[in-house]
């Protein structure tokens, strides 16, 4: 069921691919060109920067939560969203010192993957 979840260590590298019938929290990162398939919800703690397919089972209401949200292609159930196209222009290491990263959360609403920064009100609203 969508509600039961076990717990992965590690990172995942490029052209590994994890699949799961339940929900699957992540301890380590998910690198370019690794793959995490879930028909549950994706918990990633860690940086997101590979392939993340929540919801395999058709579940609209998976989501997917990452502390360094980066992803390649985000799916959950049957809605996809790639990352944009434009690349941003590499920053000095200085700004990316600054820059707070913040958990963020992928779900579908109206057939479009979202992200949000995590909080709690967002956290108020999952279904599970």
């Amino acid at each position: 069921s969508y509600h039961t979840g076990q717990f992965y260590k590690g990172t995942l590298r490029s052209g590994q691919q994890l699949e799961i019938d339940n929900s699957i929290i992540i301890i380590g990162d998910v690198n370019p060109g690794a793959k995490i398939v879930s028909k549950g919800n994706i918990i990633v703690i860690g940086t997101l920067k590979g392939t993340a397919y929540a919801g395999a089972g058709g579940n609209e209401n998976a989501f997917i939560i990452a502390l360094n949200m980066q992803p390649g292609q985000l799916r959950i159930a049957d809605v996809i969203a790639r990352a944009p196209d434009v690349k941003k222009p590499i920053k000095a290491a200085s700004e990316v010192k600054r820059k707070k990263v913040e958990p963020k959360i992928a779900f579908v609403e109206d057939e479009n993957i979202y992200i949000e920064q995590l909080d709690k009100s967002v956290l108020n609203e999952i279904n599970l």
